[in-house]
């Protein structure tokens, strides 16, 4: 019973948000009284609402409404809004990996995380809706009154509490937005999103050829002339197509790590000015750079498994040297590639963290904070989200959390110092 009025009610929020006006029309239509579950359905024969029962929805269906909700927002808005915007999503993904990643047999997250999602989201759509055009902004708020109530009744306990969430509720929630193209809005795709790139400021997707034919072209060059490495003053391409078949034995570790540091070193410079990163800033990002990959992965891109060469991967989806998370960076990144070019796993990682140095590190000026620090923030923001940038200097910390910083802390002193190949550390037994 509580189920059925859990979606009789769901059912009567979208339809007077929606479409008040036809529903008033077929309640006074004809002499012959009718229910209101008949009253609404005749009102609604196109589109007619599909029920919130039956099968719900999965965590990849919620991921693509939300991704889908996210994009349509960034079409009508710009400024302080659409970076509000990006950070929101940002933040989301990084929660929807988390709970995945500690989902348990039979629990469905999507109920948790469509509340925690618009808890983000509606104070960016509500204040979005006063600069809209007209018919845009009519569209918003019926999105938005369906959307609160739907978070009200998953708040307003068990009894009444958002039991479950439908595929078609979420396509109807969308259609509120988008009613004809775009697809399907909670169609789950791996395809790297160039639109998705640019709303969030991350621009063209990563131009990096497969491994196997002739590569990118990176320059690599010794660490410094007093350091010549590689035993030249202009070294030739990295051998990339050996380090993507590469797990070092123990005589070659030495070899394969300055090849490593020389592939970091190339795309921190690459990646740099791409971010448009200040000359004063673009030594510390490329320490930064190589910190974090000691971090991620002990600069692994592969593991063995027997006899057979894998992607180093975390139960959590992170994947290759940077351990770029493919559930957060779906459809910013190619996942295969991730996974099977450390050139690109490389750049990807690299992207990322230019991305959080740039736009929130140095851009909220976290280095002139009380306790602040450039690089720490950087990484924190990397680990755990955009949420997450001020974490390591809180006054109260999350054990586990300041366990990462702090490691992460260790290993950026010992970059900076010029150190960076006691990585090896990670190799000995």
């Amino acid at each position: 019973m509580a189920k059925r009025l859990f979606l009789w009610l769901i059912s009567l929020s979208l339809l007077s948000a929606t479409l008040p006006i036809a529903v008033r029309a077929a309640a006074n239509a004809g002499g012959q009284e009718k229910t209101p579950e008949a009253r609404f359905a005749a009102a609604f024969e196109l589109p007619r609402l599909p029920p919130l029962g039956g099968r719900p929805a999965d965590w990849r269906q919620w991921d693509s409404f939300f991704t889908f909700i996210v994009k349509r927002l960034g079409q009508d808005i710009g400024g302080d809004l659409r970076s509000s915007l990006a950070e929101t999503f940002l933040d989301s993904r990084y929660e929807l990996t988390q709970t995945v990643s500690r989902l348990g047999a039979g629990r469905n997250p999507v109920p948790q995380l469509f509340l925690n999602a618009w808890k983000r989201l509606s104070p960016i759509m509500n204040k979005a809706v006063a600069g809209l055009p007209k018919q845009s902004a009519g569209q918003y708020a019926s999105f938005i009154g369906a959307a609160d109530k739907m978070a009200a009744l998953g708040q307003s306990g068990s009894q009444f509490g958002l039991l479950e969430i439908s595929p078609d509720a979420l396509r109807t929630m969308a259609r509120l937005l988008q009613p004809s193209g775009g697809g399907d809005p909670i169609s789950y795709s791996l395809n790297v999103d160039g639109a998705l790139r640019n709303l969030l400021g991350f621009g063209a997707p990563i131009d990096v050829r497969s491994p196997g034919g002739r590569q990118s072209g990176l320059r690599v060059f010794p660490w410094n002339v007093e350091q010549a490495f590689v035993g030249s003053a202009h070294a030739a391409d990295a051998d990339l197509k050996k380090l993507n078949q590469w797990v070092p034995e123990e005589n070659e570790l030495q070899s394969y790590l300055i090849e490593v540091r020389n592939l970091l070193a190339a795309l921190s410079d690459k990646v740099g000015v791409q971010a448009k990163l200040a000359e004063e800033h673009k030594p510390l990002y490329r320490q930064i750079v190589l910190a974090a990959a000691w971090q991620e992965s002990c600069w692994r891109q592969y593991i063995k498994k027997g006899k057979t060469l894998i992607p180093l991967a975390s139960a959590s989806g992170d994947l290759g040297l940077m351990q770029v998370n493919r559930n957060t960076w779906r459809n910013l990144y190619d996942l295969k590639r991730l996974g099977g070019n450390i050139e690109y796993n490389g750049n990807a990682g690299g992207e990322i963290l230019a991305y959080y140095l740039s736009r929130y590190a140095i851009r909220k000026n976290e280095d002139k904070q009380a306790g602040g620090n450039l690089s720490r923030a950087t990484y924190a923001a990397y680990n755990g989200g955009p949420s997450h940038l001020t974490r390591y200097r809180a006054a109260k910390q999350n054990a586990e959390l300041k366990k990462v910083d702090d490691a992460f802390w260790e290993k950026f002193q010992t970059v900076s110092s010029g150190r960076e190949l006691e990585v090896k550390r990670c190799y000995q037994k």
